[in-house]
């Protein structure tokens, strides 16, 4: 707490500075501001837990467009950002931390697999007894909200008003049978393709044109190492 009060003493003082031309002020605002930036990231990124996102950022292991798309929106609550920061830090409590932070277990192999370190990204996007069930439904959920946000938009009638209720049906057309959207159906292909299978296909009935969507539910670190898949 001491340390924060200090900083923003110190900044309040370098922004109060006289200075006769408001352009030339304002530049040294925002010099300020980025140079602040700048030293809070470095001091960030020197802790060996909490600084392991922001390494894997700068080694492009996470893309650009990817860092922080559901923190800068202000849409969740402060306590689910709180959690969602612990989650990149690999700060929760899995058995990985419980051994080599807190020192109060003697194994950190994940409790389900029994294969690999219990970290955050292996419980999320890497065990393969949870991939089995877990993340096959986290997937669905997914496709599902997607679903009926492209019913709505292209004029499907629904039953339903909020999209956690619905089941996605496997055919759907719009009102005068301009669009028609497909869930989880096969394509067919000219050659054998052993991953046939797209989340939704939206067919414009009137222009005879297809639109395939393949949704992948990665964890952080592999964002940028996935690639789009062609049928």
């Amino acid at each position: 707490m001491n340390s924060i009060i200090k900083t923003a003493a110190k900044i309040a003082e370098e922004l109060i500075q006289p200075n006769e031309k408001s352009d030339a002020k304002q530049d040294g605002i925002q010099h300020t501001k980025a140079r602040l930036g700048e030293s809070l990231k470095k001091k960030w990124k020197k802790r060996v837990m909490h600084g392991q996102y922001i390494r894997n950022i700068d080694g492009q292991l996470i893309s650009e467009e990817g860092k922080f798309p559901c923190l800068s929106k202000g849409d969740l609550k402060a306590e689910t950002e709180s959690e969602i920061v612990a989650e990149q830090d690999q700060a929760l409590k899995t058995k990985y931390y419980a051994t080599k932070i807190l020192d109060t277990e003697t194994d950190s192999k994940c409790r389900f697999c029994q294969k690999s370190d219990e970290k955050i990204d292996h419980i999320i996007s890497a065990c393969p007894i949870l991939a089995k069930e877990q993340d096959i439904k986290r997937h669905d959920r997914v496709c599902a909200q997607l679903h009926f946000n492209i019913c709505k938009e292209t004029g499907v009638k629904l039953d339903k008003k909020h999209w956690y209720e619905l089941v996605p049906k496997s055919i759907e057309t719009s009102q005068g049978g301009k669009v028609t959207i497909l869930w989880n159906q096969k394509v067919q292909t000219d050659r054998t393709i052993p991953n046939n299978k797209a989340d939704i296909i939206i067919r414009d009935n009137e222009k005879g044109k297809y639109m395939l969507t393949d949704v992948a539910i990665s964890g952080d670190r592999n964002v940028i190492k996935k690639k789009p898949r062609r049928f």
